[in-house]
């Protein structure tokens, strides 16, 4: 699949469920619905917007970002996920501390997400998260390009799916079980 076109499958998504169900369910682990995600889309970037992004931090944009913000300057879902408007992003890199060629694009209610444009340059996995008061030697990689962390995020609702345990007891010690099949 092209870079880019992931992008336009996973808004049109959301996008198809909202308007079909009014809503966007979100199914917890155990099949509980506990509430309804709400999407806000900000109106497409301008190309002048996009060039005085790229300006600004003297970088070429990973092609699946860029054709985000020409499809949406930025959006909140989730009731606490944010991906940065380009004036924002602008805004809000200013008190950022991060290296050269890294800005934070994003927050997840408590922690921040980033693109690294020399990883992306190089060909290398390039989304990154960061706690509130990490420091970017602190990041954790959480996909390799910008559509990919998307639609792993939709898909999972909101849920920081790169912590996801994977031990079969803990995972339903998290579910709040009485009692788990392992015990």
């Amino acid at each position: 699949m092209e870079e880019g076109k992931l992008i336009h499958m996973t808004l049109a998504g959301i996008k198809e469920a909202v308007s079909k169900y009014g809503i966007f369910p979100m199914i917890q682990p155990g099949g509980f619905v506990l509430e309804d995600a709400t999407f806000e889309f900000n109106e497409p970037a301008t190309e002048e917007e996009i060039r005085k992004l790229k300006s600004h931090f003297n970088v070429s944009l990973p092609k699946d970002y860029e054709e985000f913000l020409a499809l949406h300057n930025g959006m909140k879902f989730f009731d606490g996920v944010e991906i940065l408007s380009i004036e924002d992003v602008l805004e809000y890199n200013e008190t950022e501390d991060l290296p050269e060629n890294c800005f934070l694009i994003g927050y997840h209610f408590d922690g921040r997400y980033l693109i690294d444009t020399k990883q992306y340059e190089k060909g290398l996995d390039f989304m990154f998260y960061l706690d509130a008061i990490d420091h970017f030697d602190e990041a954790i990689e959480v996909a390799p390009n910008f559509e990919i962390w998307l639609d792993r995020l939709v898909s999972s609702n909101g849920f920081k799916y790169w912590e996801i345990n994977k031990d079969v007891k803990l995972y339903y010690e998290n579910m709040d079980l009485e009692e788990t099949p392992y015990d």
